[in-house]
This record gives structure tokens, sequence and C-alpha cells, in this order.
């Protein structure tokens, strides 16, 4: 009776571990189904806003999120109506955006919430009462389709390559003084 119940827990515990598995496989996405958003909002620099609570914004703080951006310094949008919570990290060159600190945007991209970022494909300026194209200069926006496959691939094979350039690590380093194994 008792190797029965071994058995039955084991198996139960199996089935468990499975399930997780087979329901954690379930939350990546497939490139192909990303879904496209427009967020329309305010352009602000992530790295004030989050250090002030959300209270660095608006026109008062333009001029700092431009130097603040210039720099480097993440960008980010602030969808309207919402709260600080609702900030996303814009995942693109933020200099682009620098001259843009305090306007309205619009962006559309792959919203990744457990991220609080957004994947920009495009960006627009509100300009009078059109829309103005921001051009998106970083290396990810360059890349796309083939060149994108040709980029990971290109990574894959410097991992392997620096693979071969180690060599057998623990025999290498075993010949080092002071490196013996003990």
């Amino acid at each position: 009776m008792k190797r029965i119940s071994v058995l039955l827990g084991g198996a139960i515990v199996a089935a468990g571990l499975s399930a997780g598995v087979f329901a954690h496989e379930g939350k990546h996405k497939d490139v192909n189904d990303e879904k496209i958003v427009t967020i329309e909002g305010e352009v602000i620099d992530m790295a004030c806003f989050t250090a002030s609570e959300g209270d660095a914004k608006g026109t008062d703080h333009a001029e700092c999120a431009q130097k603040c951006m210039a720099t480097g310094i993440p960008a980010g949008i602030l969808p309207e109506g919402k709260g600080e919570d609702d900030a996303l990290i814009m995942l693109t060159n933020p200099k682009v955006f620098a001259p843009y600190a305090a306007q309205t945007i619009k962006v559309e991209g792959v919203v990744y919430d457990e991220k609080h970022a957004i994947d920009v494909k495009k960006a627009y300026v509100k300009d009078g009462e059109h829309w103005k194209e921001i051009a998106l200069d970083d290396e990810h926006h360059k890349m796309g389709g083939d060149d994108m496959k040709d980029h990971a691939k290109g990574m894959k094979d410097m991992k392997t390559d620096g693979d071969k350039m180690m060599g057998d690590k623990d025999k290498d380093m075993k010949d080092m003084p002071g490196m013996e194994k003990k």
C-alpha cells in the first residue's frame, strides 16, 4: 500500500509540473501575433518622472526633460488621462524625442504591460491639427524582417565563436599558477 501511495504521489507531482510547463508556454507571444496599439500622450523623461513620483512632467519640466533625453535618459509616454503608474518606457532611441519633451505624441507599437514598456514601431508629434512623423533612429528600427533574422543569427554565431575561443576553461585554468583544483 505504501508503494502505491508513493507512486500515486509521484504521478500527481509529475502531472502538476507538466501542467505548469504547458501553462507557462501559453504566456509567450509569437512574433507574428504581436498586436500593434496606438497610444497618445505626453513625452516624458523616465528618470525624473520616476524619481519625482510622477511630478516631473508638463511644460514646467520640458527643458530638463529635453536635456535628459538628449543625453540618453530613456524617454517615456504618459497616456492622456492616465496616472503615473500608466507611463510606458519607449523602447527606442530617446534622443529623437528630446525636442518634443512635454508635447503630445502618438506612438504605434507593441505594449509589454508587465515591463511597462512599448516597442515603438512609429511615432508622430502633434503639429497644430496634423500629426508629423518622428524619424526613429536606432539599430532596432533599422533592422526589419530578414535583417532582424540575420542579426539574431549573428548574435548566436558570436556566442559560438566566443565559446570556441575560450576553449576548455577547466583544462586551461588548472595550468595557471594558484588555480589548481583542491
